[in-house]
């Protein structure tokens, strides 16, 4: 155990076991962890009804933390709502497994016995285990408690690959020592090996003339998108302990070692994504030989993203760990105490409540409620500005898997969304997403080729979640329409959506999926509507980390007819009916109403209400915007292509929203420059604190293009425009957003 570590524990955990067991290594063990949970469970009494130690024996494991309930940083972050401040006032050391959802796959050194490594246990959410069948071919766990790979050895432990690396291994962080007089290079961690979106993603090595390098690999335009950073800091002397932390952030690889911020090779365009990698395996360590030695005391990959806050933190806590801190940069905020527990570690999170869920539900299902107003006039929303328009001027559907698009994004991410018809991407034989320039309407379709059903489906993000969301009280809209057909000529398994998902899954492997489908129709009755279908599936990732492996209850608000009788809507509805309809989602603070256009009789059209109910929690989570079509063929497959036309989609947001100044920001963003067409127009951010800002510009509300740009070039189309930028602070906690003033171009 390092000095430093033991000098550090008295001041922030009194508890005697914890002194004198003496091992606290940066690592919570089973007395440490209940001593932790016990000062926690002080501090929020919310916590106290939790008994984390199951078997009363004065010890907590991770299984016992965490089994059975919410992960412990949803249950704190549940309580720190309702009392802020108290964080601040506990002073508990802040490791890389006191939260042990964030870790995917963990590998630490004093878990493996001394000797030859056949095995290295692993902690966290993914038990793939690292081993070595060859006896030859084994590193070696020294007496001084690392795992050794001797120079020129090929010594390697192989595990199965992750074909969701892109989400499970967002970041990493290794303690590591190498000897650069022993060879020229050596790998340390390679994930998924191999050239190819997702392979060799992420990828540690070291070059013994060019220094430390980490490596993603997605898909752009052209082929591969590599992205690489470099770093000199490393003390390759062999004796020296030193740390490499890295994440992806919205697109982009930020990484750090000892510290000390790594460099890019080349310039990294903004967005990045890559695909599902299969038939793959892993390493850490280097087969070849001719390696130089090295040897590691952590290596660790999790989910999420990391703030510039916690990237700081693995800094700290890695070179408390190792006894290397005086080493740090003179500013790093933890060059002379370790880190602590603070309100970075409580990112927002949906911590689900099974009983108000239930009495939301009920709620759903009363139509003294939901339809106390059904076929009435609609009651225009208040206090909504518009914050997205696309009006399909132009063909802007790119490749889900790619980092190349910046508004629509196709197939997805979600391969069963449609049903027996396989979902293609944009560029596809058939081609399911014909547009049509001349008027503006945007198709998305079901065909068939060669005997086969191919579908459709675009999200407003990419599969790795960058792109257009929106959080908290909101207003979706979509004008489209579907071909006139008779009511005996639509096939009953003909299954057309718009809807969301919450985004927190893409980057929490271990939350359960938020799913609100705002229109789902099917062929089987072109006027039956299911509206307001709300879920909450299961996580990806099964384990002791997610509560409830199976779906919660689902509630549906509408399940029912739009005719005259039933539903209210004056004339009926048909869904078949070959004209322009506007479909109105309006979440509000309390109440949720969707309202629709009809026929006015004259010519025109005019407004009236679905029904209405409760604002769910989900509604008001960061949600996504989908369009799909798919098949159900067992209900009746299509015999002709059916389509999907899309004239319009909306996103309205509060104007007190648009307005708000949310921490880090200590203003809203301002535009300056030349609003000529050949000109700049900049935009300027004060967020003390914060470096890393995505900036998404808009003309008239219409989505121009986003990416780490603060610069705009003014064309010639936006001549008598107002432009606005929303600038999200990317490196903070909760990526919050503000938007500047607008500016008109001359």
């Amino acid at each position: 155990m390092n000095a430093r570590a033991l000098a550090y524990l008295p001041i922030v955990l009194c508890p005697a076991a914890l002194l004198a067991n003496n091992t606290f290594e940066w690592r919570y063990g089973p007395e440490q962890r209940a001593e932790m949970l016990g000062i926690l469970q002080k501090a929020y009494p919310e916590l106290a009804a939790e008994k984390f130690d199951a078997n009363e024996d004065g010890k907590v494991s991770v299984e016992e933390q965490e089994t059975g309930r919410h992960p412990l940083g949803q249950l704190v972050l549940k309580c720190h709502r309702n009392a802020p401040d108290v964080i601040s006032k506990i002073r508990i050391p802040w490791t890389v497994d006191m939260f042990p959802e964030w870790m995917m796959t963990a590998c630490f050194a004093e878990d493996v016995p001394e000797g030859p490594v056949a095995l290295q246990p692993v902690c966290g959410v993914l038990k793939r285990e690292p081993a070595q069948d060859n006896q030859s071919l084994r590193p070696v766990r020294s007496s001084e408690g690392q795992v050794v790979f001797p120079a020129n050895s090929g010594t390697f432990l192989k595990m199965s690959g992750d074909r969701d690396a892109r989400w499970n291994c967002r970041w990493g962080v290794i303690t590591f020592k190498i000897n650069a007089e022993s060879g020229e290079s050596t790998v340390l961690l390679d994930i998924n090996s191999g050239n190819g979106p997702s392979k060799s993603s992420p990828k540690v090595w070291y070059d013994k003339e060019h220094g430390l390098f980490v490596q993603y690999t997605g898909r752009g335009a052209n082929g591969l998108d590599v992205r690489r950073l470099v770093s000199k800091e490393v003390k390759a002397d062999g004796k020296s302990w030193n740390s490499v932390v890295f994440t992806l952030r919205q697109g982009k690889l930020f990484g750090s070692v000892n510290g000390v911020p790594m460099h890019e090779t080349g310039k990294q365009p903004s967005r990045f994504s890559g695909e599902l990698a299969y038939d793959v395996t892993s390493r850490i360590g280097d087969p070849r030989p001719g390696r130089m030695e090295w040897a590691y005391d952590a290596i660790v990959l999790g989910q999420t993203e990391l703030s510039e806050a916690i990237m700081r933190k693995f800094d700290g806590w890695a070179a408390h760990r190792m006894g290397f801190e005086t080493r740090l940069p003179a500013s790093h905020p933890y060059r002379h105490d370790g880190p602590r527990l603070d309100e970075e570690d409580l990112p927002h999170r949906y911590v689900h409540d099974n009983d108000s869920w239930l009495e939301w539900g009920a709620s759903a299902k009363d139509k003294s409620i939901t339809r106390q107003n059904a076929g009435g006039e609609r009651l225009p929303p208040q206090g909504f500005e518009p914050v997205f328009i696309d009006d399909f001027q132009k063909f802007r559907i790119g490749l889900s898997t790619s980092g190349e698009g910046d508004l629509w994004m196709a197939p997805g991410f979600n391969t069963a969304v449609g049903g027996d018809a396989k979902l293609l991407g944009p560029g596809r034989t058939p081609d399911v997403y014909e547009f049509d320039a001349e008027n503006g309407i945007q198709n998305s379709a079901l065909r068939e080729h060669n005997g086969k059903w191919y579908g459709s489906a675009f999200y407003s993000v990419n599969d790795m979640a960058q792109g257009y969301t929106w959080t908290g009280e909101k207003i979706f809209r979509i004008r489209c329409m579907f071909p006139k057909r008779a009511k005996n000529e639509v096939a009953g398994g003909l299954f057309p959506a718009f809807w969301s998902y919450g985004t927190e899954w893409l980057y929490w492997r271990t939350s359960n999926r938020i799913e609100c489908d705002w229109f789902e129709f099917d062929g089987l009755n072109g006027t039956w509507y299911n509206g307001l279908s709300t879920h909450y599936h299961y996580p990806h990732v099964k384990s002791v980390f997610a509560k409830n492996n199976e779906s919660y209850k689902r509630f549906k608000v509408y399940g029912g007819l739009l005719n005259e009788e039933k539903g209210k809507i004056p004339g009926g509805f048909f869904l078949w009916d070959g004209k322009y309809h506007t479909w109105e989602f309006v979440i509000d603070k309390d109440m949720t109403y969707v309202n629709l256009t009809i026929d006015d009789g004259r010519g025109g059209e005019r407004w009236v209400e679905v029904c209405r109910v409760k604002t769910s929690p989900t509604y008001l989570e960061r949600l996504d915007l989908q369009v799909d079509y798919a098949l159900k063929a067992k209900q009746g497959k299509a015999v002709i292509p059916e389509d999907f036309f899309i004239d319009r989609i909306e996103v309205w947001q509060k104007t007190e929203y648009i307005n708000g100044i949310r921490p880090p920001f200590t203003a809203l963003p301002e535009l300056s420059g030349s609003a000529v067409p050949g000109g700049t127009i900049k935009c300027s951010v004060k967020a003390p604190g914060v470096t890393d800002f995505r900036y998404y510009w808009f003309a008239d509300g219409y989505p121009l293009t986003y990416g780490d740009d603060p610069q705009l070039l003014v064309t010639d189309e936006m001549s008598g425009k107002k432009l606005r930028c929303m600038v999200m602070a990317a490196g903070a906690r909760d990526t919050p957003e503000a938007w500047s003033d607008e500016i008109e171009v001359q």
